[in-house]
């Protein structure tokens, strides 16, 4: 079935949960394991049905937040899933504190028992309102920058739209383009601000409810997290804070020299060489046909994985108005398929998108037949870890996809990835603070940020634009609003990116042998065990960045200079 044709049905939610805890109590206490998992398994259908309309309902008016059926039906989901985490709870309860709790570790193992003991803290009935309002509230940040227009050269965009412009080799063009974007953004300050706050708060009294000291703890109980903790992000930070940055700083006055400019500003940094930043080839349909011939030669999995990606229409790639901005990949559970949602835009960004979002999706792809879900439920750091790798094991096919551009999309990719770790790491600093700090208010979350900013990011000049020097830049990734502490994942799983790329360089069919395991084992074990069967290192380890830069700088040395001019 295409994607077009799958049926969204609003679940009845009253149904669903009279319906759960009666089998919620079978669970915990059937007269022997096998009726009990029978019901397990009855409410893990029932969770998938629920997953199912959700996702539809969510792709669908992030494709047109316009649509005005789509976006009633998400208010009233964001109202009545909250209701859903009380059985999902429940659930968690009956298997780790019922009569069969040996009998579902030995069958799906421990890990599986500790993301239960690890769920039972985030929840009590009496944060459902709190949930509903955090949703609300998550969701009207979305359709505020999904609703940008942004006037500029006589015509309107989006803020996807407005990328080819801060990438343009006219430095005036990328002033004017970069002065417009956070212009909009900066006149929507107020409004950033009420919404944020409100989170915040209602964050914070989610966590007290729920016996934490602030939402920290409950943040990284919510993301899933056995195996790590606050002590060890802030250990790894340090790690970027120590030798990325250095290193990062090197590569921003190579690129100045490379570009001629003395004084960059920020908006300079979007553009990479004076000749102009890697370009995919063609459109949509170049690129995605390219990818069908690169997914086709890198493995009989993944051959299988695209085709049936094309072949159902189970991606929607090209900018537009009324778009939500940013890209994802997600699951359609019932229909055991991935979706890939993006803004394409002519930039090199499009070609990354084929690769980070079709690694989630393959990942997607060959579990779908993993049953019950919770077996495979996996934490962010390694469903980034699947995303990033595959970027980096499919850099022998980007000739195909830039032509001449080729050298400098590998050092751009390399480049930018090793620039991006200072910033992510920016990102989970500050909101450490922020909910350590509560009630602080805008101003101060604004001033904190440009303190932590110059920490990671010692090279930025923000050319004047008071919005930015006053710390306001973190109001436009999307993730500080409607994914908290997700960020940090990001920078976790590149460094596990980078090993996969260093050792793919050196002997691809181990690499990819590892990968492959990394893709089917996500979720059976926790992080830091999963990165040890595959032979990588911890991120959290002393010196695993150390251990894997040089690699990458003599990547990067062993291109060709006529071509990254």
């Amino acid at each position: 079935m295409k994607f077009k044709d799958m049926q969204y049905l609003r679940p009845n939610f009253d149904e669903l949960i009279s319906r759960g805890r009666e089998l919620v109590k079978s669970v915990a206490n059937a007269d022997s394991f096998e009726k009990s998992l029978d019901s397990y398994m009855l409410l893990d259908t029932m969770e998938k049905d629920v997953a199912t309309a959700t996702t539809l309902c969510y792709i669908r008016t992030s494709i047109d937040t316009n649509d005005e059926f789509y976006k009633a039906e998400m208010d009233y989901l964001n109202e009545q899933i909250p209701r859903i985490q009380e059985i999902i709870n429940l659930i968690a309860h009956a298997v780790v504190h019922g009569d069969y709790k040996e009998d579902y570790k030995n069958k799906f193992g421990q890990h599986f028992i500790d993301k239960y003991v690890v769920s039972l803290s985030t929840f009590a009935p009496e944060i459902i309102e709190d949930l509903v309002e955090e949703n609300k509230l998550s969701t009207e940040y979305g359709n505020l920058m999904a609703s940008a227009e942004i006037k500029f050269e006589g015509e309107i965009y989006n803020l996807s739209g407005m990328e080819p412009f801060v990438q343009s080799t006219d430095r005036e063009m990328r002033k004017k383009a970069n002065y417009a974007m956070w212009g909009w953004i900066a006149g929507n300050k107020d409004k950033l601000d009420e919404i944020y706050d409100k989170l915040v708060k209602v964050r914070h009294n989610m966590a007290r409810k729920l016996g934490f000291e602030n939402f920290i703890p409950l943040a990284y109980a919510r993301m899933g997290r056995t195996d790590w903790n606050v002590e060890d992000a802030k250990i790894y930070r340090e790690q970027i804070a120590n030798s990325v940055v250095p290193f990062a700083n090197k590569l921003y006055l190579e690129q100045a020299q490379r570009l001629g400019i003395d004084d960059m500003k920020n908006y300079d940094y979007n553009l990479e060489f004076l000749s102009g930043n890697p370009k995919p080839l063609g459109d949509e349909k170049y690129l995605v046909d390219k990818a069908l011939n690169m997914y086709s030669v890198l493995s009989p999995e993944t051959k299988e994985f695209f085709a049936m990606m094309v072949n159902r229409e189970l991606m929607d790639l090209s900018t537009k108005p009324g778009k939500r901005g940013g890209g994802f990949c997600t699951t359609i559970s019932n229909y055991g398929v991935p979706f890939i949602f993006s803004n394409f835009n002519g930039t090199s960004g499009d070609v990354d998108v084929l690769t980070h979002e079709a690694g989630h999706a393959f990942n997607g792809y060959m579990q779908r037949n993993v049953s019950p879900e919770a077996l495979c439920d996996y934490t962010m750091e390694v469903a980034e870890t699947h995303s990033m790798s595959m970027e980096f094991f499919t850099h022998p096919w980007m000739e195909e996809f830039f032509g001449e551009d080729c050298q400098k999309y590998y050092y751009s990719h390399v480049s930018s990835a090793i620039k991006f770790l200072p910033y992510g790491a920016s990102i989970d600093e500050f909101q450490e603070w922020v909910y350590t700090n509560p009630e602080a208010t805008p101003c101060e979350r604004r001033n904190k940020y440009r303190e932590i900013e110059k920490k990671y990011l010692p090279h930025l000049d923000y050319d004047g634009i008071e919005y930015l020097e006053n710390g306001g830049r973190w109001q436009k990734q999307s993730h500080v609003y409607s994914m908290p502490f997700y960020y940090l994942d990001y920078t976790i799983s590149q460094v596990c990116a980078f090993q996969y790329f260093v050792w793919d360089m050196k002997d691809h069919s181990t690499a990819w042998e590892s990968y492959m395991n990394c893709v089917k084992r996500a979720g059976f074990v926790p992080f830091k065990e999963l990165i040890k069967e595959c032979g990588l290192k911890s991120p959290f380890e002393e010196g695993c960045i150390d251990s894997v830069l040089p690699g990458l700088e003599e990547f990067m040395a062993s291109l060709d200079k006529n071509k990254i001019a």
